[in-house]
């Protein structure tokens, strides 16, 4: 999905994570998603939240590669095309990972951050909660579960 003419500053940023917001709520009422969440976290033990997080987690940051986005213009993929196609900038790997939690009735928000230097919002990621915190998934550099930049002077959160 091209997004297409968006606002300038955070209300196209806001516009953004809405549309992407959608995508993960449809993508994950989609057999062939739901089948793969059942299957990353199938040899889990039961009620292992925890361990289910950091499989889905894993999986995006390590099957899908990132990719940048198409010169001028910004778009947007469906969980069954990021799968189908292997590849994704940060948005798209979010859309894939929230997706991939609501299968398994985990909640997530994205996070779009304006990092030190850009001024704009330049950057996303999801959370998800556990326990009564709400912990950083970033899917495009070798992190684990609960690592997020921190140079960031501005925050956007959405939920999926």
């Amino acid at each position: 999905m091209t997004i297409g003419s968006l606002p300038a500053g955070a209300a196209g940023t806001l516009t953004t994570l809405k549309k992407m917001a959608k995508l993960a709520r449809d993508g994950a009422k989609d057999p062939g998603v739901i089948q793969l969440a059942s299957q990353l976290v199938r040899d889990l033990d039961q009620y292992d939240r925890v361990g289910e997080v950091c499989a889905l987690h894993a999986f995006v940051r390590d099957s899908i590669r990132y990719t940048s986005d198409p010169i001028d213009f910004e778009l947007l993929r469906t969980p069954r095309a990021i799968l189908e196609m292997g590849v994704g900038d940060c948005d798209d790997k979010s859309i894939l990972l929230s997706a991939l939690l609501r299968c398994i009735g985990r909640p997530s928000r994205y996070v779009a951050v304006a990092l030190e230097g850009l001024g704009s919002f330049s950057h996303v990621y999801v959370e998800t909660p556990m326990g009564k915190r709400w912990i950083a998934l970033e899917t495009i550099k070798p992190v684990g579960v609960g690592w997020c930049p921190d140079n960031v002077t501005r925050r956007m959160v959405v939920h999926v």
